[in-house]
């Protein structure tokens, strides 16, 4: 896992992929449509999403096996809770197609918990779980968030 801002990133991703990157980056504003943006093929791409920020109790443990999240806020800020996933109980099996497992906490805490807001980011890789979506605890308004995953293939 790694937090940085969003000015950072090129420091941790491969060349090519970068100017890839950059160029859906640089047309990121607020008013960019939620869904799939691909970037490069089912190498790289992306998916904006507007949704409401949870309790941390209502939000999901995911993992994922064949891409790297690098997830940022384009508007409000949200709480993602790291968790080591080996040894964590599956909730809800593999799905291929979609590159992702749901797990259980199993007694397990979170080994970080981080807030994103505009201009930084979280990288999470395939040995990490993650349960984001959630309401910081300094966060005193129900404003909806804006986020964007960029998801890179490593498998």
């Amino acid at each position: 896992m790694i937090v940085d801002k969003l000015s950072n990133l090129h420091k941790y991703i491969r060349p090519d992929e970068w100017i890839k990157i950059e160029s859906f980056l640089s047309g990121l504003t607020a008013s960019t449509s939620d869904g799939l943006h691909v970037i490069d093929g089912d190498k790289i791409f992306a998916r904006v999403a507007s949704y409401q920020l949870r309790r941390k109790d209502d939000c999901r443990i995911e993992a994922h096996d064949k891409y790297v999240d690098i997830q940022s806020s384009i508007i409000g800020a949200e709480g993602i809770d790291i968790f080591e996933r080996h040894g964590m109980d599956i909730d809800v099996p593999y799905n291929l197609e979609d590159d992702v497992v749901f797990l259980s906490n199993s007694q397990k805490e979170p080994y970080v918990s981080v807030v994103n807001h505009p201009g930084y980011f979280t990288l999470i890789f395939p040995d990490e779980a993650h349960r984001p979506m959630q309401k910081p605890n300094d966060c005193t308004t129900d404003e909806p968030i804006k986020k964007f995953v960029i998801k890179i293939k490593r498998a």
